[in-house]
């Protein structure tokens, strides 16, 4: 046999096994340093033009796919597929995340003159991306950052979504089988509990020049245990994120937005919101328009399918929550919950569009929920009220501030998990000027052995 049964959400989804001959092809998989930004962002919008027609049978396949096996409903598919066009069809927002992180999209080409130097952005190498299968575009995400900083792409996919790597690694093929992006990329799955593939994967490891590692503790430590220490690893663990709602005027807007960042991936992302903070006298006003909210939600992008143990959770917390003497409201068919209590006192979470709301007097009162190391998204809403509390809520250890309703929307320029993503997926190499090249503090040759024999280092001190 060539492939391997995984069960996903009731249903057997076959994937091909992991073996010596995958991981001889793979360390003989193909480099991309030779091509140049714009041919590599230019296949990428001509595969995001296939994926923007819904016609694209790749499109629609994966959309079935990720209904059937992962339990999304048809709209949270569709926006999935909408999300993978986006992101590739975006060329200026491609050029403009590599001149960002990087500081020029030239570096990636050409020797650049910065300072005393010339330098250049040179791939890692091959990265090795093991990647989660709760925020299918978080892989998109690190498969393309990869990509336009010309590294070879080595995709190990989660358990429970194999299909959104598959379905973009298959697009690039139709659209070229040959082009060098094409043949950089190798999907593969590997199972931790076959002894076989573990020592597979290790050899894997040990070819990388970059690991990026997505997931939970579980996955991180996997990672951090079997990535040799000369290797960077790029960890993006779990995080919690959460909503200030200072004192809004309009509270339809404050509710939407609010609604928004709960409802996208069912609260699964390190940004969706767990717990809103609330300040102002129209907390009662404000939930009413939050339960309206959270029901539309219900009905332009239904929450996905719930197994049984997610379903015992849910009411289990219910329970838990009225014994407990909160007020609690729950749409209809389980579609979302939302729990009033005092700040600080609910520590479990049971997702799916739960959400603790908490009538707070001051922002600040929020502060001690915002953890170093932890919290990732704070949302703000008005926005205006960002530029108060922004220090504050940084120094405390919030990595992100965005307006309320935008925490999937990561913007050019922004940090992902207090970093630069790209910077840690190239070389940069300098080539530094000779002697005779004088600076702004020094305007003589540096000529190092005559100042050594006439002493006259400090004569140049500035």
């Amino acid at each position: 046999r060539n492939d391997r049964e995984l069960v996903i959400n009731g249903h057997f989804v076959k994937v091909p096994l992991f073996s010596e001959e995958v991981v001889d092809a793979i360390k003989s998989s193909k480099k991309i340093e030779e091509l140049e930004l714009h041919s590599i962002i230019n296949f990428l919008y001509t595969v995001g033009q296939r994926w923007k027609s819904e016609e694209y049978s790749r499109r629609r396949s994966y959309i079935r796919d990720l209904v059937k096996f992962m339990g999304y409903s048809k709209q949270m598919a569709k926006l999935e597929a909408n999300w993978i066009s986006m992101i590739l069809c975006s060329k200026s927002a491609l050029y403009d995340i590599v001149s960002s992180d990087l500081g020029s999209r030239h570096i990636i080409d050409e020797w650049i003159p910065q300072g005393e130097c010339y330098v250049k952005a040179f791939p890692k190498g091959k990265s090795v991306h093991l990647l989660a299968g709760n925020v299918p575009l978080s892989g998109i995400t690190s498969i393309v950052r990869a990509i336009i900083t010309k590294n070879q792409c080595i995709v190990k996919v989660s358990s429970s979504d194999p299909f959104t790597p598959t379905a973009l690694a298959m697009s690039f093929i139709d659209v070229d089988p040959d082009h060098t992006v094409t043949r950089s990329l190798s999907v593969v799955h590997w199972s931790h509990a076959h002894s076989g593939d573990l020592s597979l994967a290790v050899q894997i490891l040990g070819e990388a020049d970059v690991v990026i590692a997505w997931g939970g503790e579980d996955a991180i430590e996997w990672a951090v245990k079997h990535t040799p220490p000369h290797i960077d690893l790029i960890k993006f663990g779990p995080k919690q994120s959460l909503s200030i709602i200072d004192d809004p005027r309009d509270l339809e807007a404050a509710a939407s937005g609010v609604a928004h960042d709960v409802c996208f991936y069912d609260q699964q992302a390190c940004f969706s919101t767990q717990n809103v903070y609330f300040v102002g006298v129209n907390f009662c006003e404000f939930k009413k328009k939050l339960q309206s909210k959270l029901s539309l939600y219900a009905n332009i992008l239904p929450k996905a399918e719930q197994n049984f143990d997610s379903k015992v959770a849910f009411s289990l917390m219910e329970k838990e929550c009225l014994f407990a003497g909160y007020v609690v409201d729950v749409g209809e068919n389980q579609s979302w919950m939302m729990v009033e209590s005092p700040a600080g006192l609910l520590k479990n979470q049971p997702l799916g569009r739960c959400i603790y709301v908490h009538h707070v007097s001051d922002v600040r009162d929020a502060y001690s929920y915002v953890r170093k190391y932890m919290t990732q998204t704070v949302s703000i809403y008005p926005w205006e009220s960002s530029f108060k509390y922004r220090d504050e809520l940084a120094s405390c250890g919030a990595e992100r501030i965005v307006e309320s309703g935008m925490n999937n929307i990561f913007r050019v320029g922004g940090a992902h998990d207090t970093m630069r993503p790209l910077q840690r997926l190239v070389r940069f190499v300098s080539q530094e000027r000779p002697f005779n090249f004088t600076t702004k503090d020094v305007a003589v040759e540096i000529e190092q052995t005559r100042f050594l024999e006439e002493d006259k280092f400090l004569v140049f001190v500035p």
